[in-house]
């Protein structure tokens, strides 16, 4: 159990990223945002699971109004598993609260994953063990039907769209949040140092080694007007 609390912006590119010496199969990064009805299931399922090689779980609180910070705190206090729990002192959107997370993962295997529920815990084995029993470097999760309100689907459609026009990625894969790198390409990634990284257009720089999976999706448990700082 370690918990860091960094300098107001996130750390610089590879600061405390150590997978070379980890003996930990799977690192499981969740930025936090107005997580605190949440996060605490999320790491109580998270640590029920048993995936090859163990499991360390990163929270990043990015600046989150709510008292994300103490339930944090309580649970890397009380953790069953490895639990790193990182606090930026204001809101620096999700790719920054991601990149901290890389840096500080540890795992021949990354999964990033949002704090609302709406990616099933129960998936991550089944991902995880895609990425690395196919070989592939990264792999996406895409969803037979997405639960979101009609509008974050065509925000996501959009978004997909733009990437497909503006970045050199497998055609018609679905860009999302929930999903496994390796320890190599979550390395390059986070050697990263401007202000703005969009971790999607860094991965595509590192390797087309991608593949995707289908996985369940649920209601994210905060409404509309909650929704985080996208960054």
């Amino acid at each position: 159990m370690t918990i860091a609390h960094p300098a107001p912006c996130p750390a610089p590119a590879g600061a405390a990223h150590a997978s070379a010496a980890s003996a930990i199969g799977l690192s499981i990064v969740v930025p936090v945002y107005r997580g605190a009805d949440t996060v605490g299931k999320l790491v109580a399922a998270l640590s029920a699971l048993r995936p090859a090689g163990g499991l360390e779980i990163v929270l990043v609180n990015d600046g989150s109004p709510d008292n994300s910070g103490d339930v944090c705190r309580a649970l890397a206090a009380t953790a069953s598993v490895p639990l790193t729990y990182v606090e930026h002192a204001r809101n620096f959107g999700e790719h920054n609260a991601v990149m901290t997370g890389l840096r500080h993962a540890r795992g021949d295997y990354v999964i990033t994953m949002d704090d609302d529920l709406q990616n099933p815990p129960e998936e991550v084995v089944k991902l995880y063990d895609h990425a690395r029993l196919g070989g592939w470097d990264v792999v996406y999760t895409r969803y037979a039907k997405k639960e979101h309100e009609g509008w974050r689907n065509l925000g996501s459609r959009f978004a997909n769209w733009v990437a497909d026009q503006l970045m050199d990625k497998p055609k018609g894969l679905y860009l999302s949040s929930f999903r496994c790198m390796s320890a190599l390409v979550v390395r390059e990634v986070a050697r990263y140092t401007g202000p703005y990284p969009y971790i999607d257009g860094l991965v595509m720089q590192v390797t087309q080694r991608i593949d995707s999976i289908e996985v369940m999706h649920r209601h994210a448990w905060r409404d509309a007007a909650t929704t985080r700082c996208a960054g």
